[in-house]
């Protein structure tokens, strides 16, 4: 599964971290500056739903 995370640099990172406690995280990129005249960075991350304990 792939996920665009875009928003302000701290928050970016801070999502990232999150979501990295709910699924298994194959890979994240670096930020990326998004379009414009923003602050505003987007990183995409790819997950995997985390296996059940057996």
């Amino acid at each position: 599964m792939k996920i665009r995370i875009i928003g302000l640099p701290d928050e970016v990172t801070q999502a990232a971290d999150l979501i990295a406690c709910t699924f298994d995280v194959i890979e994240i990129s670096a930020p990326l500056p998004c379009r414009g005249n923003t602050r505003n960075v987007r990183i995409y991350t790819e997950v995997r739903l985390p296996q059940p304990a057996k």
